[in-house]
């Protein structure tokens, strides 16, 4: 546990550190302005920001922190996500999972299945990003190559979509049912952002028509 703290608690930091050095080399470059009798520096917003804070967000939620319940015991490891969609935004999605968690036995978790996200807000067909709070649904089959089981999940999160690409940054909840008698069920709670595939399939039907 102790060393499980210590690795969480670097990556805390490092990604700390790496912000601060986004904030100060790549959003913001000192600009000095000249008057008639006057000279001062102001921030300039520059247009690499949308680039840096896509990098930078890719980099702190590569790896999604995961806390599992099992067996009485708390274990933590680190999950990802990616999905493929279809819909007419993308909403149902097929999706796979995998997470490591920070023990010897059955560390490696894989789940594949389904998820619906029900869109809070009216979104209209459009090439452009919009975002929209959603509450998620699913039910994904499970394996550590040694046990296997159903995994129904419920998550909140705040879904940011064009007719092509997925951001996701959400949390969720998942109670694990194990297939085999004897063997125990788990719970496990994550946070971190899902990229994928939102709508490859019925592309025309997103865009907005040409006038």
């Amino acid at each position: 546990m102790k060393k499980t703290l210590i690795i969480l608690s670097a990556l805390l930091f490092c990604g700390n550190t790496f912000a601060q050095s986004i904030s100060y080399y790549g959003i913001y470059s000192p600009r000095k302005i000249e008057t008639p009798g006057h000279e001062y520096y102001a921030s300039q917003t520059s247009g690499r920001v949308y680039t840096f804070s896509v990098i930078f967000a890719s980099i702190i939620y590569l790896l999604d922190p995961i806390i599992m319940y099992e067996n009485n015991k708390i274990n933590l490891g680190i999950n990802k996500e990616f999905s493929v969609g279809f819909g007419n935004f993308g909403e149902h999605r097929i999706s796979f999972d995998y997470a490591y968690i920070f023990r010897k036995d059955n560390s490696q978790h894989v789940r594949a299945g389904y998820k619906y996200d029900l869109l809070l807000s009216d979104l209209k067909p459009s090439n452009s990003l919009q975002a929209s709070s959603a509450f998620t649904f699913g039910l994904s089959y499970f394996t550590d190559f040694t046990r296997s089981g159903a995994s129904p999940e419920a998550g909140f999160g705040y879904s940011i979509r064009n007719h092509k690409f997925l951001i996701y940054p959400n949390l969720k909840f998942r109670y694990t049912y194990i297939f085999e008698k004897g063997k125990t069920n788990a719970f496990d709670f994550s946070f971190g952002v899902m990229i994928g595939i939102a709508n490859p399939f019925i592309d025309k039907k997103i865009r907005v028509r040409d006038r």
